[in-house]
């Protein structure tokens, strides 16, 4: 017989979300926007190529989730494991960072991938289902990182 506190596997496969598409675009064209004031020897041009590419590589890779890097769903197992799917069909096994942030209209689940690479995964309210969304946020409050000991080392 089961335990009461055991819980089933969370899968999490978040869909486009509007508002994290809106807030790198708003970001990208603040930067851009505060160039002209800038008095640099540099072309104009020169200054904006960098923010430009970060906007694209942004909405390439997190926003639309299109590169094989992308991570395209995480499951959260019963045990306390973490693994995550890539868009190119690999899946790993990572830990979650107690630097996980967890708001009402965002959640920034932080993962660690081996010693030194780590990943993450905003999700905007946007993205999942309510219910589903509002199951992550409280065992995310409840157990967080703290399932996994070795989430604390250094």
């Amino acid at each position: 017989m089961g335990s009461h506190r055991e819980r089933p596997p969370l899968l999490i496969r978040p869909g486009f979300s509007r508002r994290f598409a809106v807030f790198v675009g708003f970001t990208h064209l603040s930067a851009a926007g505060v160039i002209p004031a800038l008095t640099a020897d540099l072309p104009l041009f020169l200054l904006l190529l960098p923010i430009a590419a970060s906007a694209l590589y942004v909405g390439y890779v997190d926003v639309l989730r299109l590169a094989p890097w992308s991570i395209r769903s995480v499951l959260w197992e019963p045990d306390g494991t973490w693994r995550i799917q890539l868009v190119s069909g690999a899946e790993h096994e990572v830990r979650l960072s107690p630097a996980t942030f967890v708001t009402l209209p965002l959640v920034l689940l932080n993962f660690r991938c081996g010693l030194l690479r780590r990943r993450a995964l905003p999700v905007f309210a946007d993205a999942l289902d309510p219910e589903q969304l509002r199951r992550l946020r409280q065992r995310l409050r409840i157990e967080g990182a703290a399932r996994d000991p070795a989430s604390d080392a250094p």
